[in-house]
């Protein structure tokens, strides 16, 4: 039996179809029938996610491992300090920069972040409207939404230029971490996570199998982005999805084909997992 953790965005849900391809859902559904744990490790909050909660996973893990659920009970939960969440909208602000606040009821994007954000899930609609609309059921909302009881477990920063960055990270205390995981310098969007540096997928990964007494090396992580880089290190076996980043690839153990071309499929048969 083996522990397996799956990325969503760019691993199981790809934007260009607005949906989870067919052989990954087959693959999901086969790995379970032979005995294996599976478990939701993403980027995005527990809102953000809402789509996916229905899938037959054993756990979930949300913002990048800040976040984590075992068989609907919640066991570990990180969330921003009131304090911290001024400081960084103050320095989005101060630099021009979008930010997207993510928290358990909604992710809250400001007009700077709308742009960006309405890119990466208007792919498959063939309206602004229908692009709007895909974004408002992956629980994305304007800024005006936010209420500051939701517990922010990430915040998104945006730019037209990675460099606009720069200046808000050196403002940062030491305490967060800063990774990159959007970089399209055609359409002029970068994309920069925000969390604590003692929260992530790795971390969550480890917090997981020791619920269960396992431990990583019983793990398998598949992903494609710089998030992923702790899970896919630290776990056993570690998958870097074919239209993955460099970084990714260049630690993982495996390469499976692209997310279009059965790239979870591919994988679990790789490793006899199915």
């Amino acid at each position: 039996m083996k522990y397996i953790f799956l990325d969503i965005d760019g691993t199981l849900y790809s934007p260009k179809i607005n949906a989870v391809p067919y052989s990954a859902m087959d693959a999901l559904k086969k790995a379970k029938e032979n005995g294996h744990k599976l478990f939701v490790c993403t980027g995005r909050s527990l809102s953000a996610a809402k789509l996916f909660l229905n899938l037959d996973v054993d756990g979930f893990v949300f913002s990048a491992g800040a976040v984590v659920y075992v068989h609907g009970k919640r066991v570990h939960d990180k969330a921003f300090r009131k304090e911290d969440i001024v400081l960084v909208r103050k320095l989005a602000s101060l630099f021009n920069l979008g930010y997207c606040l993510e928290g358990n009821a909604g992710a809250y994007y400001d007009e700077v972040a709308y742009r960006h954000i309405y890119e990466y899930f208007s792919g498959s609609a063939k309206n602004v409207e229908e692009g709007i609309e895909i974004m408002r059921s992956n629980c994305y909302f304007p800024i005006e939404y936010y209420d500051e009881n939701d517990r922010v477990s990430k915040i998104c920063v945006y730019a037209e230029d990675e460099h606009m960055i720069e200046q808000l990270k050196k403002e940062l205390p030491e305490e967060f971490n800063c990774l990159t995981t959007l970089r399209n310098p055609k359409i002029k969007s970068h994309c920069v996570e925000i969390s604590y540096k003692t929260e992530t997928k790795g971390t969550a990964a480890k917090i997981v199998c020791e619920a269960y007494g396992a431990t990583l090396k019983d793990a398998i992580a598949i992903g494609d982005s710089s998030n992923d880089f702790e899970m896919i290190r630290d776990c056993g076996i570690g998958i870097s999805m074919g239209n993955g980043s460099e970084d990714i690839k260049e630690i993982a153990d495996y390469i499976t084909t692209d997310i279009l071309d059965d790239g979870i499929e591919n994988a679990f048969k790789h490793y006899g997992i199915i």
